[in-house]
Parts: structure tokens; sequence; C-alpha cells
């Protein structure tokens, strides 16, 4: 009997010579597998001994081979999550999350721990700066005027959607391949793989959310241009008066067009390890499967991460703007006079917090989509959706029409072992008149009945 490494698929045999008596076996490639005997009566396990077990492999005698690492700041966290879902068990089904498991709430408080995990959020970050660092180009393109702050919240807010499209399924694939298939944890090398094989997923998300954040942008800009004309009196002084309630109802479609935006990330977080292979439209049927009937609210079980979401982004602007408020009063006391670099520090300060906070927020949408994708499952198809099916309607029959269906033979069926076909025998033409009801039959179309195996001579 073997067994395999999990991380360099290197063989090892069993009983290993160097095993001691906790299970522990080290491997060249410098990890330590810890091999977990299958559980039940002593009297239930197969005789390691037998003959036919000489080449098996032992994860098919019931062992789980797990990879022990050593212990890092966050690695509680993700322990956690496999606790939670059900992956530590020695009699986990082939590293799938427990469904009924992953749907609990209480999953959500090691999925915050995890993420602020610096191989996440700082990537994220990374991301997200580049983001908004779009406006600075903006503001060198176009001079200082009135629209200059909208143009600039309007690139923002587009760059931002976009990135933390990419940083959302991007983390999620990589919390994927640590809590389901124990693999360490690698943004780039996930970002890799979702270029690679989840291509469809990445455009969906991106699209999406481009969608939603345009609608509040859209929103906020109508809205601030209702309170601009206001300052020039007279009717347009009336107008934005008069305008009151469609700018209460334009602030509240932009904060619906944020929370769809979140759900958005969340969905797509959630089909993430479902994605692989995956076709545009299997992507399409998968994630409107997970929207719900309103199309705009995701699933019951994206509802505890859509409010967690919600709660941690308001903790973190607030902790922004926390930090902002006292940045100004330390540059306040300590000011030398220099005022336009004092600026443009505070500003790209101000760019560096936004960006932490959003690595941080989606991250956590990322962990908590991958929890309600794995609370629900899949439900697309694996296999490639014809074109002309979706596109025109129709369908299309692989079976010949009657008119092309083969006429029936005669030959009786061949011998399995030579493959050879055994002829009927012979038999003296009979006149017409004398023709049984069975040739009768034959002769009208219908298929003649297949003929014993006889001795005829073979071909």
């Amino acid at each position: 009997m073997h067994f395999q490494c999990p991380r360099c698929a290197r063989k090892h045999a069993f009983p290993a010579a160097r095993m001691n008596a906790a299970g522990r076996v080290p491997c060249r490639c410098g990890a330590t597998l810890i091999l977990d005997p299958p559980g039940g009566a002593a009297g239930d396990r197969r005789p390691v001994s037998s003959p036919d077990l000489t080449n098996a492999s032992i994860v098919s005698l019931g062992y789980v081979i797990r990879v022990e690492r050593t212990a890092r700041a966050f690695d509680g966290a993700y322990n956690g999550l496999r606790d939670g879902l059900g992956l530590n068990t020695p009699n986990a089904s082939g590293g799938l999350p427990d469904p009924s498991r992953a749907g609990r709430p209480v999953l959500l408080w090691p999925a915050l721990g995890a993420a602020w995990d610096p191989r996440l959020a700082l990537p994220a970050a990374a991301l997200t700066f580049a983001g908004l660092s779009l406006r600075w180009i903006v503001r060198w393109l176009v001079d200082a005027g009135p629209l200059t702050r909208l143009l600039e919240f309007a690139v923002s807010m587009v760059a931002f959607a976009l990135c933390a499209a990419t940083a959302t399924v991007t983390a999620a694939a990589a919390v994927h391949d640590v809590v389901a298939e124990s693999r360490p944890l690698r943004f780039g090398t996930a970002l890799r793989t979702v270029l690679r094989w989840r291509r469809a997923l990445l455009s969906a998300a991106v699209r999406e959310t481009l969608l939603f954040a345009l609608g509040a942008v859209s929103a906020v800009i109508a809205v601030a241009s209702l309170i601009a004309i206001g300052d020039r009196g007279g009717a347009a002084t009336l107008l934005s008066r008069a305008s009151a309630p469609l700018q209460v109802l334009g602030m509240l479609t932009a904060l619906g067009s944020v929370l769809a935006m979140m759900g958005a990330l969340l969905v797509h977080a959630g089909v993430t390890p479902y994605a692989t292979g995956r076709l545009g439209v299997q992507i399409t049927v998968e994630t409107r499967r997970l929207w719900g009937r309103r199309g705009l609210v995701p699933a019951r079980s994206f509802a505890p991460g859509l409010v967690a979401g919600v709660l941690l982004a308001a903790l973190l602007i607030v902790a922004v703007l926390v930090t902002v408020r006292a940045w100004d009063a330390v540059a306040a006391s300590v000011t030398d006079g220099s005022a336009i670099p004092r600026i443009s520090g505070r500003q790209v300060g101000i760019d560096l917090l936004l960006a932490l906070a959003g690595g941080v927020w989606t991250s956590f949408l990322a962990i908590a989509g991958l929890l309600g994708g794995y609370a629900l499952g899949s439900g697309a198809p694996t296999e490639p959706v014809r074109a002309p099916e979706i596109i025109t309607g129709t369908q299309q029959s692989l079976e010949p029409l009657p008119e092309e269906t083969p006429p029936p033979t005669s030959l009786a069926n061949p011998d399995v072992l030579t493959g050879l076909v055994t002829l009927p025998p012979e038999k003296p033409d009979q006149p017409a008149e004398s023709a049984t009801p069975a040739a009768t039959e034959s002769s009208s179309g219908a298929a003649s009945p297949t003929l014993p195996h006889s001795t005829a001579r073979r071909l």
C-alpha cells in the first residue's frame, strides 16, 4: 500500500518507516503529513495484509491525509472556517463543504478574522488604490470647475467597482483553495487562475458591478445638479426647492444601487468554486439562480453576509473619518506654511486609507459570498450548452428521421468472443401462396425477429 503527498504528489510506502506513533510522516518537499485512520470499530476495518491491497492507496481504506503547516497569525481563522464547514472531520466527503453548516451566520466571525489577512487585504488594497488614483488623471486633464468634483467622483466610483469585482472574485478563489483544497494562500496564483479558467465569471462580475455603479453615479449627479441650481435664484431656486422629494428619491436610488452592487459581489463570489471551465451563458444562469425572485436582492443564504457587509462598511468609513480628523489636527498644530504639499499629501493619504478599507471590505465580501455559495451549491449544468437552443429557441434532435432509419437486417447477433456473425440457415424457396403470416408481416415492413444461434457455417 502507498499514499501520495497532497502538495508534491510524491508516493510514500505504508506503513512508512519514519512514521511515529502520532501518524506524522515528513515529506521531502518540506511538508509534514498527518495520517488520520478510518473511523469505526476495529472489527469493521479491512485487513491490511490482504493480497489485493498490495498496490492500493490508503485513501481507499478510509484514511484522511492532511498537511501540517507552521501555525501563522490567521491560520486559526481558516481552521475555524474548515471546522465550521465540516472539512476537518476524518469522514469528510472528498473536500466538499457541508451545505447545512455553511449557511450558519456564526461562520461570519472567522470570515471577518480571515478578511484582515495581509495576503488578501494588501493585494486587494493595491488594486483599489490603482482605481482611486485615476481621479488624479482627471484633475490633471480637466481644469478646476464646478463639475470637476462630480467628474472625479464618477471616475473613482466606476474604477472602484471594477477593482472591487476583480478583487472579490480573486479573493474568493484564493480562500476556496485554502479552505476546500488545503492549498497555500497565494493571491497572485488565484488571479492567474481566474484569468485563465474563470474569465466568464470575472466578466460577469465586472459587468454587473459596473451597471449598478453607473446607476448610483447617475443618481448622485442628478441630485447634485438639482441642489446646485438652487444658488442661481429666481425660477432655478424654486425648481430646486420643489424637487426636494425627487432629490430624496434619487439618494435612495443611489443607496439601493450600492446595495445591489454588494449583492452582485456576494453572488459572484458564491459562484467562484463552481465556475471552472463554464461558459458565459452557464455563469449567467447560475448567477440568476442565486439572485432570487426580485432580481436585486440575492438569495436568503446571502442575507447575513449582506447585513454584515453593510455594518463593516459603516465601521470602516467611521474609522477612516476619525483617522483623517486626527491627521488634520496634528497637521494644523505642526504646520510650516507649505499648504500645497500638505494638501496633496492629505489627499494621497486619504486614498491610501480608503484603499486599505476597501481591501478588507472586499475580502470579507468574498468569504461571505463563498459561504453563501457553499450553502446553496451548484445548480448550473456542467456540460456545454448548444448556442442554437439559446439564441433561436429551437431544439435540434440528434435522432435520424423516420425515412432515414436503416432497414432491419436479417443477420443474427454477432458472436461476442469471436466477433463473427452467424447467418440464418438456408431454406428452400416457397411459393408465394404458401407464405406464412410471419413472412407476410416481414414483407410489410416490420422488423424480423432475431434468429437463434445455429450451426451454419461462419464467415
